[in-house]
């Protein structure tokens, strides 16, 4: 590590330089703390990081939402295996949990997809992802993203006709943390609009009537000017063409402030110190990291009321430093943040055989992925293939280097974070300087350090789900003691797992691992053999108390929205019009001879057929879904249905008990049941259901209160017993099954062919790997559009350096 610290007199600037640097040398010294701190934190409590990649920015009712999840550990980012299960939410405009799954990722990846219910609202949704050991760093620390969701057939439910472009919100931040009477000080500032997202000013600083200085905004609201302020003056900001004014921070009699200089071509970070109160500041300490490396300390005499460092930038990995001065005790007194590149991000290079295809011809695509020297590497990468005259595909938009390298280090929203990387933005360094300057820090802190906070882990590394409960008598509910509660699952592999309760009838399992609908379930039994008991499942997971800012969907879209939301009831048409399923396969007209199966009518032979019957195994669609309720959900007018695994929410039209809640009868086979006994059912073996809401549910008396679903199953499908001396218990949803993203091949030609191909999304592919040459290759047909395409690629390496590519080609008809 090379370090020169030297102090400068007021005059004699340059032979009064003395070299003032003691690391580590002082037996009080806090430095000495502080850096151990630092150290334990990144050995005990390695941060993980989760950035999730989608197929599109937004979304209609009626699609999939396809995604790749990231996840690191450690300050290096390094593909994580120390947590093994990733929950992922979709959040509406009212904070209310709208669905959830659990991923399974063996190796710090894994991909999932969303279906979007025809019931969802219009909105901006916030999709959230964490593992349970982030829960340790608090809410703020999990990967959000807002993503628009349109209903094509319901308007917005957003009022937002109080959001006004002349409303703005001018914030000031002093360089280092506060100004100081008599020293020029560098000042930044941000201006929001009432929507969140910065707005362009111009303005002057004014004393009094007298012009102080003059300033003016980037694109994104930021900015900086330089200021001298002065005892007991009042400063304050007037906006051009506005009647907006706002108040300066007021500065200190006496203080520290900060300054750096890093956006040279030098080599090195030059950071000075100066103060008004040497008195009481001889001595102070500086010190620098970077996500918990410390790659400078020092402490300097202040007797001349000036100190200047000298660091050199290669002493920091890649990403965001904090450089802090503290007093003797290791206050902090001023802090300041920059980027640092040292372009040690992973190169992806897509090559195209063509630049110009023909619709529906088959696209090859050739990837290479090297590190920062060209040297060949092994990536983990996902690709997503769009139609950017179907969706608006933002070059600034965060990916997945300006997310673990910039907005999960930061507080609070940040607007356009892939502004700071895109090489084409030749103010991108300035842009982040004044991001820095402006946005706050959310890492591990000084205190944290001093006061070793990362012994306290409530929550543990997960490497599968957790199943807690209790047993009880069937007949008294009394906790049964020293029982055997014994668990069974056949997939992914057969495993048996048995465990005692305690004395209040508690157990618990824990890293278990089974997949969505599979046939999990518990048994129990008392210590003497009696199976007259009831095992009650706790919920297995409580999602964590909503923190982030939650955005609004205007009214009004751009260009791009309102032909992406008039497309959308195009291929809608579409698909109801040519009736194809991805997966169904037409065949040649033939004759079938064979007798009458006996299966279930498709309604109750006992309570009839309600309001509303659909058959499910007419329907492949149908069937591949993984939960009964996601037959219903979106399909039967006046049913709302959200949630997804344990948690389910149902509320069907014509409600007449409030005491009674809002959940309805469940019928297996016209048998009252549990909810969670439909987690028993596979969807496959479901004949038909039938819903009965208003008056069609009177048959049922007071327990059709809240309306009825019914479903019935092809018989001799399922073997449950559904009687009450029944002591086995379903276990909830577990990991999400892994479905295949479909991309017709028009190689071969086949009858389904003739549907009309408006794809949005052409291709999807999660699980890219580069092969020690760091070569991947991929095809894909074309849809029938001429358009432009763009394919976006973000990946990993095994070290942890990302990266991100985009390549666009076109789609032309013969002339």
């Amino acid at each position: 590590m090379r370090v020169v610290l030297f102090t400068i007199g007021n005059i004699l600037l340059v032979i009064l330089i003395t070299v003032l640097l003691f690391s580590f040398s002082i037996s009080v010294d806090p430095l000495e703390k502080i850096v151990a701190g630092f150290s334990a934190y990144i050995e005990k409590s390695p941060p993980e990081k989760i950035y999730i990649h989608f197929d599109k920015p937004y979304y209609t009712t009626g699609e999939t939402m396809w995604f790749k999840v990231y996840l690191t550990a450690g300050v290096y980012h390094e593909p994580s295996t120390l947590s093994r299960t990733i929950y992922v939410e979709v959040i509406n405009q009212h904070g209310h949990l709208v669905q959830t799954l659990k991923l399974f990722s063996l190796t710090g990846s894994t991909a999932g997809s969303l279906p979007i219910p025809d019931s969802l609202a219009s909105g901006n949704y916030l999709v959230r992802a964490y593992t349970n050991w982030m829960r340790n760093s608090g809410e703020e620390y999990f990967f959000h993203r807002s993503i628009k969701i349109w209903n094509s057939e319901s308007s917005t439910t957003n009022n937002n006709h109080d959001i006004k472009d002349n409303e703005l919100d001018l914030q000031f931040f002093p360089e280092g943390g506060h100004l100081v009477n008599g020293i020029l000080s560098k000042v930044a500032f941000k201006a929001i609009g009432t929507d969140g997202l910065g707005r362009i000013v111009k303005g002057k600083i004014m004393e009094g009537n007298q012009v102080v200085c003059e300033f003016k905004s980037n694109a994104l609201g930021m900015g900086v000017f330089h200021i001298t302020p002065q005892k007991d003056k009042l400063y304050t900001a007037t906006i051009e063409n506005s009647e907006i004014e706002a108040t300066l921070p007021k500065s200190k009699a006496s203080g520290l402030t900060i300054s750096v200089n890093h956006l040279t071509a030098s080599n090195d970070i030059i950071v000075k110190i100066q103060t008004t109160d040497y008195e009481s500041l001889k001595t102070i300490y500086i010190l620098a990291h970077t996500r918990g490396i410390v790659c400078y300390s020092a402490h300097a005499d202040l007797s001349t009321n000036i100190a200047i460092a000298k660091i050199s930038k290669a002493e920091f990995p890649s990403g965001i430093a904090q450089i802090t001065i503290t007093d003797r005790y290791g206050v902090p007194l001023a802090e300041r943040l920059i980027f640092i590149d040292q372009k040690t991000q992973t190169t992806f290079t897509i090559n195209s055989n063509k630049t110009t295809y023909a619709p529906r011809e088959l696209v090859k695509l050739d990837i290479q992925a090297t590190d920062a020297s060209g040297k060949p590497i092994v990536a983990d990468l996902s690709l997503s293939i769009c139609d950017n005259q179907q969706v608006f595909i933002d070059e600034n938009k965060e990916n997945i280097n300006a997310y673990l390298l910039l907005s999960s280090e930061l507080t609070g929203y940040i607007e356009s974070p892939g502004y700071y990387f895109n090489p084409n933005n030749e103010d991108r360094e300035q842009a982040m300087d004044y991001l820095l300057l402006t946005q706050g820090w959310r890492r591990f802190t000084f205190k944290d350090a001093l006061e070793q906070k990362w012994e306290s882990s409530a929550y543990k590394f997960e490497q599968g789900l957790t199943i807690k409960g209790k047993m009880v008598d069937r007949y008294n509910n009394k906790p049964i003691i020293n029982g055997n509660v014994s668990y069974l699952s056949v997939y992914p592999i057969p495993e048996s797992r048995s465990v005692s309760t305690n004395s209040k009838g508690e157990f618990e399992l824990n890293n278990i691992i089974y997949f969505d609908s599979s046939n999990v379930m518990l048994q129990g039994e008392t210590r003497k053999g009696s199976k007259s008991v009831k095992i009650l499942i706790d919920k297995l997971h409580d999602s964590p108390l909503l923190k982030f800012p939650l955005l609004t969907l205007k009214e009004t879209q751009n260009e791009f929205e309102k032909a992406f939301i008039t497309k959308s009831v195009m291929r809608r048409n579409i698909d109801k019009a040519y009736n194809f399923d991805e997966k169904v396969v037409l065949l040649e007209e033939v004759e079938v001879h064979a007798k009458r199966e006996d299966t279930q009518t498709g309604y109750s032979k006992t309570f009839g057929k309600g309001s509303a019957t659909v058959k499910i195994s007419d329907n492949v669609a149908l069937v591949n879904q993984f939960h009964p309720l996601q037959l219903v959900q979106g399909r039967v007018a006046g049913v709302q249905i959200s949630g997804s695994g344990q948690n389910w929410n149902i509320l069907i039209q014509g409600v007449n008990s409030i005491n009674s809640g809002t959940e309805p009868l469940i019928m297996i086979d016209d048998i009252p049941v549990q909810i969670e006994m439909l987690n028993s059912i596979p969807v496959e073996d479901i004949e038909s259901y039938t819903v009965w809401k208003g008056a069609d549910a009177a048959i049922f008396g007071a327990r059709g209160a809240n309306g009825a679903i019914g479903f019935y199953t092809k018989r001799g499908a399922t073997n449950l017993n559904l009687t009450t001396e029944n002591s086995i218990t379903p276990v909830g949803t577990g990991f999400q099954l892994e479905r295949e993203f479909y991309a017709p091949k028009y190689d071969v030609q086949n009858p389904e062919h003739i549907k009309p191909d408006r794809r949005i999304t052409l291709f999807w592919a999660p699980y890219l790997q580069t092969d020690s040459s760091g070569r991947v290759s991929v095809s894909f047909f074309n849809h029938d559009d001429e358009t432009t395409v763009t394919s976006i690629i973000e990946g990993i390496s095994t070290d942890g350096n990302a990266g991100y590519s985009t390549i666009e080609y076109k789609i032309m008809k013969n002339k």
